[in-house]
Formats: structure tokens, sequence, C-alpha cells
């Protein structure tokens, strides 16, 4: 028996049809929503409690309103409704990110939640979990956000990153050892070119994902939702913010690594 099981029993239709209600309300101060009236929320949300989908209110209110949203957003319930649904989202994502990341150009964050708004939008038919919308939204804004050389790249959907398990290492252990070492470097001069030219990500994410990670222009393509030919643009761009770098120099001095990229 769940925790919310627990706290169900004894509970009379009366009591969680109020409990619900209360707890909508709450949830729709908290968010703003608005497309669905306080009572269908209400009578969806305890449906959904007594269909035992979710037994936590707090949890079925948040169910229920994805479910919604996700229609919405896929223009199921009229054009209107499908703009007031991605309202909602895109305030929804932008306060998401200064949890994700506090400090951000105010034109920066906004260009993130823009681009996590379009990759939803291109992907909205691939999304089979309605009642999870928010948080399938949430780990594309955070893919987004996130660097690609700080996350584990596979060649599967952006839903799944986080669920892969680590690739094992082979061979001489001195050899791993050393690619680790570089790895961890490389990583390192990444993240203070990003620090100190913010607005080069997706520049220096274009030259990891072909270099680093080794995937090929239309996987890094779909990865990264822009053409290939714009990719091309972006890694040649990133080859040069690395280049300009004194720790890429020293890095490509003890390593040889820009002889070797350029010729790739």
């Amino acid at each position: 028996m769940t925790e919310g099981d627990r706290n169900n029993e004894g509970v009379t239709g009366n009591d969680m049809s109020e409990r619900c209600h209360q707890v909508v309300t709450r949830v729709m101060q908290r968010f703003g929503w608005q497309l669905l009236s306080v009572a269908e929320f209400a009578r969806r949300t305890e449906a959904s409690v007594a269909r035992g989908e979710v037994t936590d209110p707090w949890r079925a209110a948040i169910y229920v309103y994805c479910h919604s949203l996700y229609s919405a957003c896929r223009g199921d319930e009229g054009r209107e409704r499908q703009d007031l649904g991605f309202t909602e989202l895109h305030r929804y994502l932008y306060g998401l990110s200064f949890r994700e990341i506090a400090e951000l150009a105010p034109d920066l964050r906004a260009e993130a939640v823009n681009e996590t708004l379009l990759r939803i939008w291109k992907k909205l038919d691939t999304y089979h979990t309605p009642g999870a919308f928010l948080a399938v939204a949430a780990l594309e804004l955070r893919n987004v956000l996130r660097p690609w050389w700080t996350r584990t790249v596979v060649t599967v959907s952006l839903e799944g990153l986080e669920d892969q398990p680590p690739v094992a290492e082979h061979g001489d252990p001195e050899q791993s050892a050393m690619r680790a070492d570089l790895h961890r470097q490389m990583r390192a001069c990444f993240e203070e070119v990003l620090r100190q030219q913010p607005r080069a990500r997706q520049q220096l994410e274009a030259v990891w994902l072909r270099f680093i990670a080794e995937l090929d222009d239309e996987t890094i393509s779909r990865y990264m939702a822009k053409p290939i030919a714009s990719v091309h643009v972006l890694r040649s761009r990133g080859l040069n913010q690395l280049r300009a770098s004194p720790v890429w120099q020293q890095l490509a001095r003890d390593w040889g690594l820009d002889l070797k990229w350029a010729s790739s």
C-alpha cells in the first residue's frame, strides 16, 4: 500500500472532493493555469484519484493538467487553446530555468526557453506519456541549457539520455587512464572557453559532438535540431573560439589535437 493509499483510507467521497478542490485551487494559484476551470479541474482530479491512476491529490492534479496541456499544445482543441497552452508552457519553463541556472543573461535565457519550445513542438507526436508532459518538457529544457560535454552522448532520443549506463573501458589500463585524463582536460578547456564566451555554447557543442563524441553530422543535426549546413558553420566557429584560447593552445601543443582536428 502506498503512502497516498494510506492517507486516503477512511476518506469519504465528499472529503476527497473537498481535498481535490483545495489542491486544485492552490495549483492554479501557484502556476496561473487557465486551460481548465477550477470546477472541471477538481472533477478530473477526483476522478483520477478514484480510478487509482494517481492516489495523491496534488500529484493527481499535475497529472490531469499535463494531459490537458499536452492536448492543447498538440492543437487538438483548436488554435486559441493551443496558443494558451504554449503560453503557459513558456511561463513554466522560464520559471524553471532560474532553478537550473540562476545567473544567465536575459537574452540567453529567452533564447534557451524558445529553443526548448521549438524542440517540444517538433517532437509532440513522439511523446507517449501525456501525464508526464511537464517532466519531459523540463528534461528538454535541461538538455538545451546543459552543454553537450556534460552529458553521456549516445545515439538515442533525448528523453533517454539520462537513463543510459556508462560505457565500460576496455584495453590497456594506461591508455584508458590517458584517455580519461585527456577527456578531463578537454572538458575543463571547453568550460573555460564557454565561461569567457557564453554565446558560443552551440558552437562548442558542435565541436564536441563531432570530434569527442565522434558522431556523424546527421546525428548531430538531429541532436541539436539544426540543419547540417548550420552544424558545419557552428563547428567552424567553435574551432576558431577554441584556437583563440590560451588554454586550448597549450592543450593542443601537449596532445597534438589542433593538427588532428584540422585534418578531420
